[in-house]
């Protein structure tokens, strides 16, 4: 297993129930990954939604990684730091 198949075991560990998480994609004009995660059962309105969150890493796997944090404190009832 790598780093990075160990970093989304993590991910998949810490999403809630119900939650969506999506691919990292890469930004090279910021030199960033970035990947998103919602819970689509929030009924939609205008703005951003409360729960959803946008992790950031420099690598992909810096990007898995942090959301994975971002995940098990959200699910902790935490705002992540």
């Amino acid at each position: 297993m790598t780093d990075l198949d160990a970093a989304w075991a993590a991910v998949h560990d810490a999403t809630p129930d119900g939650w969506y998480v999506g691919q990292p994609m890469e930004h090279p004009e910021r030199n960033e990954w970035a990947m998103f995660a919602s819970d689509p059962s929030e009924s939609p309105v205008v703005g951003k939604r409360s729960r959803e969150w946008t992790a950031i890493g420099p690598t992909d796997f810096r990007c898995v990684q942090t959301m994975a944090y971002c995940l098990r404190e959200l699910g902790a009832g935490r705002w992540p730091k």
